[in-house]
């Protein structure tokens, strides 16, 4: 396991880093060695002063070394994480007597020295999480006792070193993770022995995945261009841990004998282009704990059983979303009992959703979106009472909210968008205080909306659009201090909108511009979730929330002005309130500095344009049309920039390139020109007279062909 080899690797060093240091105490400094690092600590950036100890000549009292008890040789440095800056000297190369050279988690740059491969005793050479460049200097196959290298987090690259698997008999851990290697992994690599630790994640190393022949416990060759199929990593069956090969182009199936590997604890082989079916012979030990085989072109049914399970081990996270999956949710799937995450969205699978879900009851995140299952939400699914996301939208469930979903009163996101969800939203579900996603829309939603919304005080996000809600906006419409987006469209609300307080919500009155980049259709969100099981199973769950800061009132009954409190908030980003009722003039949008979408288009506005419209330099969408709007704009204002926003205001006059006010510049159709219109307006008139004369002579001869008619008409103007 990962965990387990990571961190008897470091009671290791720990250990023996507290030995040097116990019988370091009273022992100077090697006087050669003092001078070479006193020499490196000039030329490196301290800002927390933490070397500030490098004085004196006892050993004991020099942060983050250890020191031989007889010699005084300098063994060991470990400068983690003390945010350190500069280039690593080269008189570092000088302590010839060095074991352990650990500067992790630091801000070096330049590139690595050449005379590290002079550190002929090295055993640990840990670089990681720096900003050093260029490639890893071939000096370094000099350390032919190097245990440890570790390179990862660096801007490192060029071709992959060919003599990393042939320079140390004893190297046990390589990670070269997240640089810009390329070329091919060096055959010796495959055969090296000792070596039991391989993580080459995020570079762009290529050619086909091979099989290793030493008895691996970690290998990561993620997010790189390997291809290929699966090999079985025999030689590893009962030592392998850890196995990830995400992101890659491996192609065909997934063999049987990947589950032979008895110590595996993660797999992961999504965004992959793995096909076929899953064979149902291929069930994963009890060791498992996280299975990923998502975004990949897998087919056929879920596997009635994918993992064996007890009831103290077993799947902490199954991920088979994003694949060609058909038929029903198999009911075993039920019987892993120690489940915390389940993704099984975007497929193809139909069906209910197994009533005994909620037998499940570790589980804290379901995402079953994006399918085609029907029926209703079983009431059982209460029972996963740890439960913090519910994710179910675009399928085609029917029935009604059920007020017992109280019960899930850690429950942070909902989303039941995009079904055929009718009834009310129950008065009980103020009970789900944790609430911080909340998606309802887009299904057959009735009824007005109770104060009960109110109890969740974490809302970030709300969204009630496209559904059938009626009544008067409530007045805590803006009382939610933690509010992002609120989307309200396409219903039946009627009355005004609410003068409430506007200086509740923290995200519309920052003032703070976000820093997300201008989204293309604003009223768009994305929830990106992030779960991962640390430890033994444990699962680690967070989110990001990528939307505007906005509010949706468009497309509903409303009627009144507009209240100058809304156009008063500087972070709101997004506001529609199109189709609607509306009256009154638009207050001025001077505070609105974060404003980049404004639509108040289809409403009975009047009054003058507010005139700051240039000065909001975010704004990209503006849409003013078909309206009452009068007075004139001049073009300094800017409305050049947006096509069409004043059109259907036949008494607003635009200033044009400067020639005066220019009424027939006004389309009174989004979209086309004022000559358009009047060329339109005359073929129109001349089409409705020739189509006048037309339809009258074939009425008549119609009428005439008709015996009845024509006795009719003749015998009335006798």
């Amino acid at each position: 396991m990962e965990m387990k080899w990571v961190s008897k690797t470091l009671e290791l060093h720990l250990v023996l880093l507290l030995l040097l240091i116990v019988v370091s105490e009273g022992f100077d400094l090697n006087p050669d060695d003092r001078t070479s690092l006193l020499l490196f600590r000039s030329l490196v950036q301290d800002p927390n002063q933490r070397l500030s100890t490098w004085v004196g000549s006892s050993c004991t009292y020099w942060t983050g070394l250890a020191c031989d008890n007889r010699t005084g040789h300098v063994v060991s440095i470990n400068l983690t994480g003390m945010n350190l800056s500069g280039q690593v000297h080269p008189s570092m190369c000088k302590l010839s007597y060095l074991e352990f050279l650990i500067l992790s988690h630091n801000n070096f740059t330049g590139s690595i020295p050449l005379c590290l491969g002079a550190l002929h005793s090295l055993k640990t050479l840990d670089l990681s999480r720096n900003r050093l460049l260029g490639n890893v200097p071939d000096t370094l196959m000099r350390l032919s006792s190097l245990r440890q290298l570790v390179l990862s987090d660096n801007q490192l690259g060029g071709y992959f070193p060919w003599w990393v698997g042939n320079f140390s008999s004893n190297l046990e851990k390589i990670d070269m993770s997240f640089n810009s290697f390329r070329g091919e992994i060096p055959e010796s690599l495959f055969y090296l022995k000792s070596l039991k630790y391989l993580d080459l994640e995020s570079n762009c190393l290529l050619g086909n995945v091979h099989d290793f022949y030493q008895s691996l416990v970690f290998l990561n060759l993620g997010s790189n261009r390997f291809s290929g199929t699966l090999p079985c990593f025999s030689a590893s069956a009962s030592s392998l841990a850890v196995l990830k090969l995400a992101n890659n182009s491996v192609v065909g199936g997934i063999p049987t004998c990947i589950a032979s590997l008895e110590a595996l604890t993660h797999l992961n082989l999504s965004f992959n282009h793995l096909n076929y079916e899953i064979s149902p012979r291929l069930v994963f030990l009890e060791k498992l704990l996280v299975l990923d085989l998502s975004f990949n072109d897998l087919s056929g049914p879920l596997p009635s059983k994918i993992a064996e399970t007890t009831d103290k081990s077993g799947l902490v996270l199954l991920d088979l979303s994003n694949n060609r999956f058909s038929g029903e949710i198999p009911l075993k799937i039920t019987e892993l009992k120690s489940l915390q995450a389940l993704f099984l969205s975007h497929n193809l699978l139909a069906g209910e959703i197994p009533a005994r879900i909620g037998n499940l009851t570790y589980l804290q995140m379901i995402d079953l979106s994006h399918n085609m299952l029907s029926g209703s939400i079983p009431l059982n699914i209460v029972g996963c009472f740890q439960l913090l996301a519910l994710i179910v939208n675009n399928n085609n469930l029917s029935g009604e909210i059920q007020p017992e979903l109280d019960a899930l009163d850690s429950l942070k996101i909902l989303d039941i968008s995009s079904n055929r969800i009718s009834g009310e939203i129950p008065l009980t579900l103020a009970g789900l205080k944790s609430l911080e996603i909340v998606d309802l829309s887009s299904n057959n939603l009735s009824g007005t909306l109770s104060d009960a919304i109110t109890k969740w005080s974490n809302l970030k996000y709300l969204s009630i659009a496209r559904n059938k809600l009626s009544g008067s906006l409530p007045t805590w419409l803006f009382s939610f201090e933690a509010i992002q987006m609120m989307d309200f469209s396409t219903n039946k609300f009627t009355g005004f909108i609410p003068d409430g307080n506007f200086n509740t919500s923290l995200n519309f009155n920052s003032g703070r511009r976000n820093i997300m980049p201008a989204i293309a259709k604003p009223r768009n969100v994305a929830i990106e979730i992030h779960v991962a099981v640390v430890g033994t199973n444990e699962l680690s769950f967070n989110y990001d929330l990528l939307s505007t800061v906005g509010l949706d009132l468009s497309d509903n009954l409303l009627h009144g002005g507009i209240p100058e409190g809304l156009f008063e908030l500087p972070s709101l980003e997004y506001l529609n309130l199109s189709y609607n009722f509306l009256d009154g003039h638009v207050p001025v949008l001077d505070k609105m500095l974060s404003l980049r979408a404004l639509d108040l288009s289809h409403n009975s506005l009047t009054g003058q344009i507010p005139g700051n419209i240039s000065s909001l330099e975010d704004l990209t969408l503006l849409n003013l049309s078909y309206n009452g709007f009068s007075g004139f704009v001049p073009e300094k204002q800017g409305y050049w920039k947006f096509p069409g926003a004043f059109a259907g205001n036949p008494d607003l006059c635009l200033e044009s390139s400067g020639e005066g006010c220019n009424n027939a510049s006004i389309p009174l159709v989004p979209g086309k020109t004022s000559k358009e219109e009047t060329d339109e307006g005359l073929i129109s008139i001349w089409v409705f007279f020739v189509s006048f004369f037309v339809s009258f002579y074939l009425g008549v001869v119609a009428l005439f062909c008709s015996g009845r008619m024509r006795s009719y008409i003749l015998q009335t103007k006798i």
